[in-house]
């Protein structure tokens, strides 16, 4: 039961403390936010093209400018999939009662608001706009965290499951015919 509180505690606090991370991303203005994101385009770009230095510059920028697309809608994407997978896990732990997939739609749909709201929220942002297409792959990324989420746990509750049906047996309970 202690392991219970404390994990459910644990999701709660990791999903708060998610959503202030994506709020203080959306805070940044265009060309704050542009500079971060080309920061961790350039470092892909040299992982994902060992000879990227080697390219002629249009070359270069054609590159970066497609894969810096790709990484801010990843990074969209991985930040929904990390709020649904904590709130999940708050939820289904919060309310162990309940059938298991129970709590995915409610993490799902929780995360998915929290993006419209995100996206809204940007429209106030200076160089910055709200767009339907991040509000559409953070739905995604949310729903993916919440089903990695509820088939982690599945593990884990039926392999305590087998660890508890097999504790009785090994600390020899006595025989079945009563002896």
């Amino acid at each position: 039961m202690k392991h219970r509180t404390f994990w459910t505690r644990f999701f709660l606090a990791a999903a708060i403390l998610t959503a202030a991370l994506i709020f203080y991303f959306s805070t940044q203005a265009g060309p704050e936010s542009a500079e971060l994101s080309d920061g961790v385009t350039l470092a892909v770009a040299k992982v994902v093209r060992p000879n990227y230095e080697a390219l002629p510059s249009v070359q270069r920028l054609s590159f970066l400018e497609t894969l810096s697309l790709i990484v801010r809608k990843c990074a969209h994407f991985g930040e929904f999939a990390l709020l649904a997978f904590n709130l999940m896990g708050w939820l289904r732990l919060r309310r162990w009662d309940r059938p298991r997939v129970a709590a995915l739609p409610w993490a799902w749909l929780l995360a998915t608001l929290y993006a419209a709201t995100d996206e809204w929220h940007q429209s106030f942002v200076e160089a910055r706009g709200p767009a339907l297409l991040d509000v559409g792959i953070d739905s995604a990324g949310a729903l993916t965290g919440a089903v990695v989420m509820l088939l982690l746990l599945m593990i884990v509750e039926k392999t305590g499951n087998r660890e508890q049906d097999r504790g009785p047996r090994e600390q020899g309970t006595g025989n079945r015919n009563g002896g």
